[in-house]
């Protein structure tokens, strides 16, 4: 039946659609039109071209088979009151133009310079073969009526079609833009829906528009219709389309998901590499406890193998045994409620290593929540030898620290790969076989300077800055081959040519036939760690004010020195000095300067040595030395009398002109053969002899006087003890005016209850201690206690002045006035006025200032004054005069003799008369007989102590003596 394209002037046939068809029409075209696109994304895709040709060809006939049925099943949709039946030739020869067309449009729209002429001429293309395809359709009706239509509505179908165009047009735009430049199709987006659906309503709006321009006119004819019925083409149209559309949307599918398998696989061999070449141990456990992953670095840090440690509890495998019910309770909480208080935080614990010891470690945890459960992955770090490092810190200075830092973790294994790469501290490097850069992280840009950009593409040269020679690559790239990894520290050069330490890890990466393919590189900047390494063995090694080597390592080189001798067979001296003068300068002055007199001391004395000796500073203003390879033992006299001539030279600090010298004292290895403290020892001692001798000397140790010194310290040892045992006791002698019988006061007299040998006199034990620290201790015991005693006879009704003996060492002490202060203060009860301090004339004058500046502010605390053993040290009338004493003690060698011997009797009647002239009272020791109190009565001596008044006596035999002592009538007036 052809169509008549006349006016209609006859009734025609009505007509109506079949609304289940019309649908299944539209969506054949949509799902076509769907399949078609996804298919030229996929021609975009690949890289061969016989690859482009299949998938364009796919597509075409995809699409244009799917626009073929659309018509046919639009066209069954359309039911009439008459036989209908369609000419299967015409039929199958309407696809071909739709097939060419849909061919050259999926090929115009694939090429990358896509523009407006090409999509206007790929829509009117395939357009006008779709209407083309249209009209030959419809010249394939078989029935008895003739199709007719008006002109309006032809007019009407063209717009259609140039509608349908336009849409074309756009829906490749489309998809040209989502395609374009990708290296993987994604197959189903909402613009590719879009598309589709555009296509898909445009071919179908096309069709059911130029239907509603015919009309069937019946004819009056018993022709009989032939050809295949409108039920049969439906199937055979249906039956094609799931033949073509159902491979056409499955096979991008199964495509697309190959792909992402390839790529999970990918990522997962990334994300291993860079896992076993981290410098930290990763560790997965499930939410049983149970261990599901386990790094190479993980085995480092343990000691675990893979195979050992997967399947086993974490908790039994590497938690202490102390930590395991905390571990428990944490992981139960954490099921239970979701929350855990160590998550994403950076902690130090300790952990059990394979072999059974506990080791330090950092931890980072976090987790992934997954369908049946949690995962939990853990970062660890071994921070053993940075603990040893703090600690080593600590000790040469507590205000130093190690900081380390932080890291992100992630929540999923695909992302945990990238997400190390990225935001990892340590410099990452990835290279190919070849050793060619092909990625760096931003924390590689950040330590060497070095973009992205400039690094991929060339050889690693940042770890090759021409510092290291060419040997010490050669060996680390053997051990890569050999080895597979190569861990180690590089001194490098960043992009501004500032140097930088880094410890490096190279990784060999093997593809599955066991050949390299990439090389991995980890690498941290530890030039600050390497610096406070630096800064450490500095502070532990050398003096922090003159810069010379300190005790230890001086004993390092001195023990070097020792060694050297014996193979050479020479010898070496051990100098022992000691600066005289300097405490002076120290306490007068103020440390400040006292500090910059050393530096300048030092320097001069370092100058002065040779390049081979040693000299450290070990104390305040001790410095010792080793004078080595010596040929012979008179070499070092040379040596010595240029340190004392650089340590006497005037020096200037300030305005201040300032001059000190130094004692030495010498030990001559192997002629002295001791160990290294020994020998240092014996020149300490021989360094004290050269101050007895006059200072500004030096002095050879001796055996003799080895002997005598380990004697004294054991002495001082010995008297020690008895102080922390109080076995030490104070026996007073009693003072009194002989004149009126009056007890005026005792003296306090140290006596040691010895354990063994007794009472024993202080003349046996107390020169011993001269000088010595203990000789301070023992005497602020003995001024103590006889405060405590003057408050012990108060509380009985007795008031009884004590004097203590104070030694010149004890009162040259610069903090002898505070620490009296704080003696009198402990007893508020005693008066100061009833203590007084005696000292001997001689200590008196050895330091004439300083000693009249103490004693005036000690008497400014209330105590008073005595000079002991007056007559003995030969005071001139000046000196006597400005000490502010306030009594005189006659010496008791001259009171024995002075009835007989007449130079002792002129020496006792001139020291009563300096009394009496200074207005200062006096009082006589040794007093042992009636005629000796009455010789010093006759003379003008009232005040007297001695045998002949009374002996010494403990303290509670003093109220007993004060009952029973009668004066002699003699000495009464």
């Amino acid at each position: 039946m052809n169509p008549d394209y006349s006016v209609i002037t006859v009734e025609s046939l009505t007509t109506a659609y079949d609304p289940i068809l019309v649908v299944l029409s539209i969506l054949i075209a949509i799902l076509s039109s769907f399949s078609a696109f996804g298919m030229v994304e996929r021609n975009i895709a690949p890289r061969q071209s016989n690859q482009k040709i299949i998938w364009n060809l796919f597509a075409a006939l995809v699409m244009a088979t799917g626009i073929w049925a659309m018509s046919f099943i639009g066209m069954l949709a359309l039911k009439l009151p008459i036989p209908v039946s369609y000419h299967v030739p015409t039929i199958i020869f309407s696809v071909l133009p739709v097939m060419c067309a849909c061919s050259i449009v999926m090929w115009l729209i694939t090429m990358e310079a896509f523009s407006y002429f090409r999509r206007l001429v790929a829509g009117v293309l395939l357009g006008s073969a779709i209407g083309l395809m249209h009209y030959i359709n419809i010249a394939t009706i078989k029935s008895n009526a003739v199709m007719v239509h008006g002109t309006t509505l032809v007019y009407f179908a063209s717009f259609i079609a140039l509608t349908l165009a336009l849409a074309l047009a756009m829906a490749a735009l489309q998809i040209q833009y989502q395609a374009i430049n990708q290296s993987q199709y994604k197959f189903i987006t909402k613009k590719h829906i879009f598309s589709a659906v555009i296509m898909g309503l445009a071919v179908s709006g096309m069709h059911y528009s130029a239907m509603t321009a015919f009309h069937f006119i019946p004819q009056t004819t018993n022709e009989v219709i032939d050809g295949i019925a409108p039920t049969t083409l439906a199937l055979i149209v249906t039956v094609v389309i799931l033949v073509l559309l159902l491979p056409a949307i499955i096979i991008p599918y199964l495509l697309r998901y190959q792909q992402l398998i390839n790529t999970v696989h990918e990522d997962a061999g990334r994300l291993h590499a860079m896992m076993d070449t981290s410098q930290d141990a990763l560790i997965q456990m499930n939410a049983k406890g149970d261990i599901i992953g386990w790094s190479s670095q993980a085995q480092h840090v343990f000691g675990w193998t893979n195979k050992q440690a997967l399947g086993q509890e974490l908790a039994n495998l590497i938690i202490p045994l102390q930590f395991r019910a905390a571990h428990e309770k944490g992981l139960e909480h954490f099921i239970a409620t979701g929350e855990g208080p160590i998550l994403n935080k950076i902690i130090e614990v300790e952990a059990l290593h394979q072999d059974g010891h506990n080791l330090p470690i950092e931890l980072t945890i976090s987790f992934i929540k997954l369908a049946d459960g949690f995962e939990f992955n853990a970062l660890v770090r071994d921070i053993s030898q940075r603990k040893q490092a703090e600690k080593a810190l600590l000790v040469a200075n507590e205000e130093m620290a190690f900081q380390n830092q932080e890291k992100d973790k992630h929540t999923a294994q695909l992302t945990l790969a990238a997400s190390v790469f990225t935001h990892a501290l340590e410099g990452i490097v990835i290279a190919d076989a070849a050793n060619i850069v092909i990625d760096v992280n931003n924390a590689f840009t950040n330590i060497t300077g070095y973009s992205h950009e400039e690094a991929v593409g060339q050889a690693p040269r940042f770890f090759q800055a021409n510092i290291h020679p060419p040997e010490f690559y050669d060996a680390m790239w053997q051990i890569i081959n050999t080895t597979g990894q190569w861990v180690g520290e590089v001194l490098s050069r960043r992009k501004n040519g500032e140097k930088y330490v880094a410890g490096i890890t190279i990784s060999a990466v093997k593809d599955t036939v066991g050949k390299v393919s990439h090389y991995v590189a980890l690498f941290s900047d530890i030039t600050q760690q390497r610096d406070h390494q630096s800064q450490l063995e500095k502070m532990a090694h050398y003096d922090a004010l003159t810069k010379l080597p300190n005790r230890a390592l001086f004993a390092d080189r001195l023990n070097q020195a020792m060694r050297q001798c014996q193979r050479h067979h020479n010898s070496l001296a051990v100098i022992f000095m000691d600066l005289d003068g300097f405490k002076y300068i120290n306490d007068t002055y103020g440390h400040a300067v006292g500090d910059d007199l050393l530096i300048v001391v030092s320097q001069r004395m370092s100058d002065v040595l040779r390049e081979m000796d040693t000299l450290a500073r070990i104390g305040g203003d001790e410095f010792v030395a080793v004078l080595s390879d010596l040929v012979n033992t008179e070499d070092y006299k040379m040596s010595l009398k240029r340190l004392l001539l650089a340590a006497s030279e005037p020096i200037t600090v300030g305005d201040l002109l300032l001059k000190v010298s130094v004692s030495i004292g010498v030990a001559i290895y192997p002629q002295d053969d001791a160990d290294a403290d020994i020998l240092i020892r014996h020149a300490d001692q021989a360094m004290y002899m050269a101050k007895k001798a006059g200072k500004n000397c030096y002095h050879l140790f001796d055996s003799a006087l080895d002997d005598a010194v380990n004697l004294k310290h054991e002495n001082i040892s010995n008297i020690r003890a008895a102080l922390n045992k109080h076995e030490f006791v104070l026996y007073y002698q009693p003072k009194v005016n002989m004149s009126t019988g009056e007890a005026v006061g005792v003296e306090a007299l140290i006596r040691w209850q010895h354990p063994i040998r007794g009472l024993v006199p202080p003349l046996d034990f107390l020169p011993l201690i001269e000088n010595h620290t203990i000789s301070l201790d023992i005497g602020e015991w003995v001024i103590d206690t006889a405060l405590s005693q003057i408050s012990q006879w108060q509380s009985i009704g007795i008031t009884l002045p004590i004097s203590v003996n104070i030694s010149a060492y004890q009162l040259q002490q610069t903090d002898f006035v505070v620490r009296l202060d704080t003696l009198l203060t402990a007893h508020p009860d005693v008066s100061a006025h009833l203590l007084e301090l005696e000292v001997l004339e001689t200590s008196a004058l050895s330091d004439i200032n300083y000693i009249i500046a103490t004693m005036d502010a000690c008497i400014g605390l209330g105590v008073q004054f005595a000079l002991d053993d007056f007559g003995t040290g030969y005071s001139s009338l000046t000196y006597l005069r400005r000490l502010p004493a306030s009594q005189i003690k006659i010496d008791q060698s001259f009171i024995q003799d002075m009835l007989t011997d007449t130079d002792d009797l002129a020496i006792v009647l001139g020291v009563i008369g300096l009394a009496k002239a200074f207005q200062i009272e006096v009082i006589a020791e040794g007093v042992e007989t009636i005629e000796h109190g009455t010789a010093l009565l006759e003379l003008g001596c009232n005040k007297a102590q001695g045998y002949g008044i009374a002996r010494p006596m403990p303290a509670n035999d003093i109220p007993i003596w004060l009952g029973s002592w009668r004066p002699y009538q003699a000495w009464l007036p």
